[in-house]
């Protein structure tokens, strides 16, 4: 890390490190000079499509119509930002239960992206948002991860090591954040933050932004922070109540503008350019909601289609229970269906084949005993949502 390009830095201090290196300790939030009235027509902007997608939210017979397949998008594309690559046949395939295809992990460790996920909002019932939280996820996404970057990770464990990013060698590191014991301090803090009574005039969303460049300039753990980063977005502003269900997820966006994303962020600690650093983030939140809606106007088109085509080859409400199921998972078992339903496999059989008759459920080549069938049209809008404006 070039340690002039950070001497005039306004957001925070440089630190001696290992190898006669500088690091860098982001300072405590907010930072004092961030101009709100600047930001409001953005913020206004925001708020609004943030209300429409609650609006959406609420009118969905069952949010989970949404959130599932949401989750596992951003599995693939918050994974795939950090090197970690699985198709999503792959991802579903495990999640229902195969084996996992090429046997080196990535599969699965995009699978444990989701179900840290989903267990850290989960936990936000019991206990608000904080460190735990956080050291939780990172136990979840990398515990039973063979592969050689997941197992010196400590999972669940603060780093112990001095970490850098962009480069093998810690002389050539574009940044490098604080020592173990600086950021030791500097997550205390935002834990503090976050967790703050008094919130002052910043919007919830702006604090989003404030608080995820914050934790990804501690860097706190020795793998796996940007994911979990992207999570506490999520994590936070379902907290607030800024989003009424885990319905927002900006890693696809994050993912087309990653260049963007990240010297946006560097730049904040390089010359404390907060505003670009928000207004792009606040840019990011709105085309996160405009495609959140597209997917869930999509997705409950499909199921209006897949009920008519039902009511066509039978009026059985086992059916429509199994069309639910597949909302949520997206590739299923004949076993799996007989146990969902409580009944024999023959009669789940029938089902499955009166599925694949109407067009929603196809045999998936390769599989065999059991035979793997998958939801098509589900899965195809995860890989390719819609354009809002078509």
């Amino acid at each position: 890390m070039k340690r002039t390009d950070f001497l005039e830095s306004s957001s925070g201090r440089l630190v001696p490190t290992v190898q006669g290196q500088w690091a860098f300790v982001p300072d405590p939030l907010p930072p004092p000079d961030l101009d709100l009235a600047r930001l409001a027509a953005m913020v206004a902007r925001v708020s609004q499509l943030l209300g429409e997608l609650n609006g959406i939210s609420r009118t969905l017979p069952d949010p989970y119509l949404l959130i599932r397949p949401l989750q596992v998008r951003e599995a693939l594309t918050s994974s795939s930002m950090e090197g970690t690559f699985t198709t999503l046949d792959d991802l579903l395939l495990l999640e229902a239960g195969a084996e996992e295809r090429g046997g080196i992990g990535d599969t699965r460790e995009v699978g444990n992206y989701r179900r840290a996920l989903s267990e850290a909002i989960r936990s936000l019932d019991e206990v608000p948002l904080c460190l735990r939280t956080l050291r939780n996820a990172h136990r979840d996404l990398l515990s039973g991860v063979a592969r050689h970057r997941g197992s010196r990770a400590a999972p669940g464990e603060l780093k112990r090591s001095q970490n850098f990013i962009g480069a093998y060698e810690i002389a050539d590191a574009r940044f490098v954040p604080p020592p173990p014991m600086e950021a030791q301090g500097t997550l205390e803090a935002l834990e503090l933050y976050i967790q703050r009574e008094e919130r002052g005039l910043i919007p919830d969303i702006v604090d989003a932004a404030l608080i995820h460049y914050q934790f990804e300039a501690i860097h706190p753990f020795s793998d796996g922070n940007g994911r979990v980063g992207r999570m506490l977005i999520t994590l936070h502003l379902f907290m607030r109540q800024v989003i009424r269900q885990p319905v927002l997820y900006l890693s696809p966006v994050f993912e087309r503008r990653k260049d963007e994303y990240i010297d946006r962020m560097y730049d904040v600690s390089r010359a404390g350019a907060w505003h670009a650093w928000v207004a792009f983030f606040l840019d990011v939140v709105a085309e996160a909601c405009e495609a959140t809606i597209a997917t869930a106007d999509a997705l409950l088109a499909l199921q209006t289609d897949y009920r008519a085509r039902i009511r066509a080859v039978g009026r059985s409400a086992n059916l429509v229970a199994v069309l639910d199921l597949l909302f949520q998972r997206q590739v299923v078992t004949i076993p799996q269906v007989a146990e969902y339903l409580q009944v024999q496999y023959r009669s789940a059989q029938l089902n499955v084949e009166a599925l694949v008759r109407a067009g929603i459920l196809d045999e998936m080549s390769g599989t065999a005993n059991p035979k793997y069938f998958i939801a098509r049209g589900i899965r195809d809008l995860i890989e390719r949502p819609p354009d809002r404006d078509r």
